[in-house]
C-alpha cells in the first residue's frame, strides 16, 4: 500500500510538472523559461524535478508527447466505436482538433512553439531523439496521416484524391488555422464579431465539402 501511495503521487507530481512547464512555455517562450522557473512553478526543488526530467529537452518531448497521446487515443476511441468513413475519419478528427482548441487553447499553443524541433527530428529516418523519446506504441508521427488514409477509397470521397495527400493537407490546414485563431482569438472577436471555434469550423466544414463525394460532410 505505501508504494502504492508513492507511485500515484509521482503520477500526479508528474503530470503537475507537465502543466506547469507547458503554461510557462506558452506564455513566455521556450528560451526565457528555465528549470528553476518550472520548479518554482511547481513548488518543488530542483533536484525533484531532475528526478523526472535530465533536461529541457526531455521536459519538452515529454509535453508534446503528452499531447499527441490524448488527441490520438480521442481518434482511435471514436473510429473503434463504430465504424468509420473515409469522409467521417476526416470529420472526427477536425471535430477532435476543434474539440481541443476549446477546451486546452495550449495544446496548440505549444505545438506552434516545438513544431521545428518536432519535425526537423520526425524529418530523418531513425532520428535518435524521436526513438529516445517515444515509446513504442506511442501515437506519434505520421499516425494521424495514418488515421485519415485508412479506408481511403471507400467511395464517400470524390474520386481521383491522393490519400497522401489529402490527408497531410487536412492535418496541417487543421493544425496551422486553429494555431493562427488562437493567437488572435480576441482581435477578431472584437473586430467582426465571431468566435474563433465558429470559424473554425465553418473552414472546416469547406474542406469536408470539398472533399466529400456528394459534395456534403457527413450527417
Amino acid at each position: 500500500m505505501p508504494q502504492m501511495k508513492y507511485e500515484k503521487h509521482n503520477a500526479r507530481q508528474y503530470e503537475q510538472i507537465l502543466r506547469a512547464a507547458r503554461r510557462l512555455f506558452v506564455e513566455k517562450g521556450i528560451e526565457r523559461v528555465s528549470f528553476s522557473a518550472v520548479a518554482d512553478s511547481c513548488g518543488i526543488a530542483r533536484a525533484t524535478l531532475y528526478k523526472y526530467f535530465p533536461d529541457k529537452e526531455s521536459l519538452l518531448w515529454a509535453i508534446h508527447r503528452q499531447a499527441l497521446r490524448t488527441f490520438g487515443n480521442a481518434l482511435l476511441a471514436r473510429a473503434e466505436a463504430r465504424p468509420l468513413t473515409a469522409l467521417e475519419r476526416f470529420s472526427v478528427y477536425f471535430e477532435e482538433l476543434a474539440r481541443r482548441f476549446e477546451l486546452d487553447p495550449d495544446f496548440l499553443l505549444f505545438f506552434d512553439l516545438f513544431e521545428k524541433t518536432y519535425q526537423a527530428e520526425t524529418a530523418r529516418r531513425g532520428s535518435a531523439v524521436y526513438e529516445r523519446m517515444f515509446r513504442p506504441g506511442d501515437f506519434g508521427s505520421g499516425d494521424t496521416a495514418r488515421f485519415l488514409c485508412e479506408n481511403f477509397n471507400d467511395g464517400s470521397l470524390r474520386a481521383g484524391l491522393d490519400a497522401q495527400l489529402t490527408a497531410v493537407s487536412a492535418t496541417y490546414t487543421a493544425v496551422y488555422v486553429l494555431i493562427g485563431l488562437g493567437k488572435d482569438r480576441a482581435p477578431l472577436s472584437l473586430k467582426y464579431g465571431m468566435e474563433a471555434p465558429a470559424m473554425a469550423r465553418f473552414l472546416f466544414d469547406a474542406f469536408l465539402r470539398g472533399i466529400s463525394a456528394d459534395g456534403a460532410p457527413p450527417r
